[in-house]
């Protein structure tokens, strides 16, 4: 299958429009690294080939994952790139029995990529004797990490569909990004202002500096473990939010210096591809708000915090206003020339330096899958996904459940953020989290 030959076949328009949460993404990589990343353990090898032309199809069936972002002044867009064969988007690297496959997976995590001149996807196959590890990086700018999951589901449907017959050509979807449409859909009135931002809490210390050595810190909770634990959460009426915002606001009081207990905040996203009719997008896209919760008191235990949590974020969950402000903030970064836009974010860069102050994340990428995934006929026995680095003084707890095993992980840069302060906050989540019996 020629992808270019296809393009032309299927009309795939050679520009598509940026919309605006694109535009708003391209704002966030002055914040962060804008690397998504997923890791799957497969319990047998893939045929490198075949995954080569799933990825292909993708562009296919998702034209967005063919282009490159083109940052006019005025009015930016996506345009479709004719030399993917040629950028090694996906590649193979073979592992002897004396390699270290721990360490090629955390190599491939800290590589960079070039968000300008990359691929939307790359993929590296890190190949043992009778086992792959695929790892995904997955390009911010066009998508969040609920978008990173359904385009792993659809590489693995392409790839299995290609098994079946090697001419297969998906259905393309071009017109699936209009956003305004699915707004109207969901009965959110564009044009309205955004809120003013909320002012930004403390965070851990930092060193100032250009950001260096991309490292990841990752804690895994076994499935039994975790499958106890969630049992005992649901029992009480907690979610598993409530219990992870709860750890990670105690673990964050722990670690910072001087801070009150009241002014510690965190930034939890919240996925509201919830509030469609069907739970899902027609579009791999960015389509995330956010609720911002704040610690009222450190001292107590803590099941205090994680009830005085599940009381907060039980007001929150059903909130649309999530999404009436997410709909106006990319409505109101689309009516600006894009230059302007990207003057506006420099200038906040500047100042959460300055300050030494910048809101932590808490983003739940939940469940990769409910079921199994397959490649045709090779499984992926374990799956979690990394989350961006954020450049300090910012910070992003990311987590993930896959077969009932969930994995927390924070990206973060060397130069300027303790490694031992970024293990140190994971290790007093995971202890509070498993020590915890309702």
């Amino acid at each position: 299958m020629n992808v270019g030959e296809v393009n032309q076949n299927m009309a795939i328009p050679q520009r598509l429009p940026a919309n605006g949460s694109d535009r708003f993404n391209y704002m966030v990589s002055y914040l962060s690294d804008c690397q998504l990343q997923m890791v799957l353990e497969m319990d047998g090898q893939v045929n490198q080939q075949r995954l080569l032309q799933a990825m292909e199809a993708s562009t296919i069936a998702e034209p967005i994952i063919g282009c490159r972002f083109i940052k006019d002044p005025v009015r930016p867009y996506w345009e479709r790139r004719s030399d993917l064969a040629s950028s090694g988007w996906c590649s193979l690297q073979l592992l002897s029995e004396s390699d270290s496959v721990e360490k090629a997976i955390q190599e491939w995590l800290s590589s960079p990529i070039d968000i300008d001149a990359d691929a939307m996807v790359k993929i590296r196959i890190l190949r043992t004797l009778t086992k792959d590890i695929i790892c995904i990086k997955l390009n911010h700018l066009c998508s969040d990490g609920a978008g990173l999951i359904e385009y792993v589901h659809l590489l693995a449907s392409l790839y299995s569909e290609l098994a079946k017959n090697p001419r297969y050509v998906p259905q393309s979807n071009p017109e699936g990004r209009d956003q305004s449409r699915l707004f109207k859909e969901m009965g959110i009135p564009a044009g309205g202002m955004p809120e003013a931002p909320e002012p930004q809490g403390p965070t851990l210390p930092f060193m100032p500096g250009e950001p260096a050595k991309r490292r990841q810190a990752i804690r895994r909770i076994p499935r039994e473990v975790w499958l106890e634990l969630a049992h005992g959460f649901k029992q009480k009426g907690f979610t598993v939010n409530d219990v992870l915002l709860a750890a990670y606001m105690r673990a964050l009081y722990q670690q910072m210096e001087n801070v009150p207990a009241e002014q510690i905040k965190v930034m939890v996203t919240v996925n509201v591809r919830k509030f469609l009719p069907k739970g899902k997008a027609d579009a791999i896209y960015n389509l995330s708000g956010v609720v911002h919760a704040t610690m009222n008191q450190a001292t107590g235990t803590f099941a205090d915090k994680v009830k005085e949590v599940a009381e907060f974020m039980k007001n929150q969950r059903d909130n649309k206003e999530i999404l009436h402000d997410a709909v106006n903030t990319f409505a109101f970064v689309e009516n600006f020339e894009f230059d302007h836009t990207l003057k506006i974010i420099q200038d906040v860069r500047k100042q959460i330096v300055a300050d030494g102050k910048s809101t932590p994340i808490l983003s739940n990428f939940g469940m990769i899958s409910t079921s199994q995934i397959t490649f045709d006929d090779v499984k992926v026995a374990g799956a979690y996904i990394v989350s961006p680095a954020y450049y300090a003084p910012g910070l992003m707890l990311g987590v993930s459940t896959y077969q009932d095993c969930i994995t927390l992980t924070i990206s973060f840069f060397e130069s300027n953020t303790d490694s031992g302060l970024i293990e140190k906050l994971l290790d007093t989540m995971i202890e509070e989290i498993k020590s915890y019996r309702v």
